[in-house]
Formats: C-alpha cells, structure tokens, sequence
C-alpha cells in the first residue's frame, strides 16, 4: 500500500472527521474569533434607526417566544438592547406567551451588563404574561397602568416613575417583538401600528422570516433582525461580540474543515489513480 493510499484511508475514516469536527465546533463556542462578516443593509437599516432615535427613548419590548427558540432569538434582542441602553432609555416587557416569564428571566442572566445599569420601575419594568392575545394587546395600547394593575412581581404599577412616561401607545418611540410565532406581529400591526402609528421592530426565527417580510416591505415595520446571522451582525455593529458571532464563527470553522476533506480527499484520490495507471502490469 502506496502513501497515498494510507492517508486515503485516514481522511476516509469517519470517526475522524466527527472528531475534528466537534473540535472544531468547540473552540470558537468557547473562545470566539470574530471572524469577520458582512453586514446586511436590512441589519444595518435597523441598527440606523436605532441610533437616530431620541435620547431616553419608550420601547415596549414583546418577549414572545419558548426555550426551544432562545438560542436564536436571545441574541439578537441582546445585542439590540446593548445599543438602546447606550441611550438611557424607558423599557416596558411584556409577554403575551406563558413562557415569558422565563424567558425574561433567562434574558437577565444573558445581558446583566444591560440591566444592571437600569433601575426597576424607573428604567424598566417586566409586566408579565398577560392573557387575552390581541385583546391583551389592544387594551395595552389604550393604557397599560389602567389594564394591568399589578407587574409580574406583584408590584403596583400605579406608583412606578416609569409609567409617567410610557403608559399608552402614543407615548413609545418604538415596539420590538420577539416571537418564534407569527400572530403576534400581526397583532402589533393592527393594534399598534395602524391605529397609533408607532414604529415596529421585528426579531425573529430564520424559518418565519418570509410570513413576516410582508409587513416590512409595506412600511408597517422599520425593519427585523433574523435568526443567529442577523443577531451576529448586529453584535458586529454594536462593538458586543456575543454568542451569535462564536456560532458564525463554528460554522465557518465546521464548513472549512469539510471542504478541506473533500479537497485533500480528492487530491489522494486521483494522486491513487495516476499511481496504479504508471504501475507495471504483473
């Protein structure tokens, strides 16, 4: 057996490859490169916007989406909420989905630097999972003290510095909606938007991103942030290198040492071939 044909055999081995490959999977989840990438113009329209808005700006921020989806979505509103915070804004959570109680929870822990320079009831507040789908979404547009009496901890709403400033539809500068659905951004559409005319921002998984595309092309949307590619770019404008850019970053990883196989594969193979063609017949 020829050189050749033994390194054949090694790149043809499969548990080799599945090796390599979640080593080269892990590294860059554990210790990001940045690898560099390009910016949409959509991401960078939204990123724009975001930066054009007023100091101490109102964002109701609808946390609408399970633990299954996390993953792709936490990163975008986190990468998004690093930028607004720059401009000490008003915040007001919201969940029309049981999970949401979670998964705020869960966004705390992914962004502490966001939230640990907001103060609660002043900054920001979580109202909790509100029942009532549209409904719920309606009557917050009317007026949040007056629907919603109490926040997800049980404290009075009527006593929070917070809702002096952003109460009603008319007050906010902006709703972000982050769903793995998509009833929900209709739901803003109809009763946000068309009603108020209050700028609606879209985050949301990869797969809904055609049902929603709609929306934003007729201007009822400023724009959205889609799946972990939309997070990375963003964290790449915001200066924040964060969990969607150490994703980028495994997948060129993963897709290289793939292409590397096939080339070098091949390589051997028609190195094999030209072998035994110059061989001697016996």
């Amino acid at each position: 057996m020829s050189a050749a044909e033994k390194i054949y055999n090694i790149l043809s081995t499969r548990q080799l490859l599945y090796v390599l490959l979640i080593i080269m999977v892990l590294i860059p989840l554990l210790h990001p490169f940045g690898i560099p990438i390009s910016i949409s113009s959509r991401v960078k329209a939204v990123y724009e916007y975001i930066e054009k808005l007023p100091d101490h700006p109102k964002v109701l921020i609808e946390i609408y989406y399970e633990p299954a989806a996390a993953t792709e979505l936490e990163p975008g509103l986190g990468a998004i909420l690093r930028h607004l915070v720059k401009k000490h804004p008003k915040l007001v959570f919201v969940s029309l989905i049981a999970t949401g109680p979670i998964m705020f929870e869960s966004l705390k822990r992914y962004v502490p630097d966001v939230f640990k320079q907001l103060k609660y009831g002043e900054d920001y507040v979580y109202l909790g999972f509100l029942t009532g789908g549209e409904a719920a979404c309606a009557s917050l547009a009317r007026g949040i003290k007056e629907f919603v009496p109490k926040d997800n901890y049980g404290n009075p709403t009527a006593n929070m510095p917070i809702f002096k400033y952003a109460d009603k539809a008319k007050d906010f500068d902006l709703v972000i909606i982050v769903s793995s659905g998509t009833d929900v951004f209709e739901w803003y559409v109809r009763q946000w938007y068309t009603p108020y005319h209050v700028p609606l921002l879209f985050v949301a998984l990869s797969v809904i991103a055609p049902s929603i595309e709609p929306f934003v092309s007729a201007g009822q949307a400023i724009g959205m942030v889609v799946g972990q590619r939309g997070a990375a770019e963003y964290e790449l404008l915001v200066g924040k290198p964060g969990s969607a850019m150490a994703a980028m970053d495994a997948q060129s990883f993963a897709h290289g040492l793939i292409i590397t196989f096939i080339i070098l594969g091949n390589i051997f193979y028609w190195i094999i071939r030209l072998q035994k063609k110059q061989a001697p017949a016996r």
